[in-house]
């Protein structure tokens, strides 16, 4: 599987990624990559901890990943960075109130891509 992160700075990201790599293995990068990609193709759950352009959540997508916008409702939220546009099968999740909420989302996200590919 391959998530890549979009959100303002200080909204939950590391506590995100942290929590993907324990509880699921993720393997961790701050942006899209090759070397990413290579990860992901191999099998390996990827997290891409800033993506912030179109042209990036393209690669995402391009690769059946998905993006989860991270929002913390106490600040004013202007969607996702830089014009990224969410897919329906996108999420927007709140990690900064309520954390295993937010665990609760992800768990769900994984697994729904884990059976699927089954």
């Amino acid at each position: 599987m391959l998530i890549g992160l979009t959100g303002r700075p200080g909204v939950g990201q590391d506590v995100v990624a942290d929590y993907l790599a324990r509880a699921h293995a993720f393997i961790t990068t701050p942006h899209i990559t090759d070397d990413a990609a290579t990860e992901h193709e191999a099998g390996h759950h990827v997290l891409v901890l800033d993506i912030s352009s179109q042209i990036e959540a393209q690669e995402v997508y391009a690769r059946a990943g998905v993006i989860v916008h991270l929002l913390d409702p106490s600040m004013p939220s202007f969607g996702p960075t830089n014009g990224i546009v969410l897919r329906a099968i996108d999420r927007e999740i709140d990690a900064t109130r309520g954390g295993f909420r937010a665990f609760d989302v992800l768990d769900a996200l994984v697994g729904e891509a884990e059976f699927l590919s089954a």
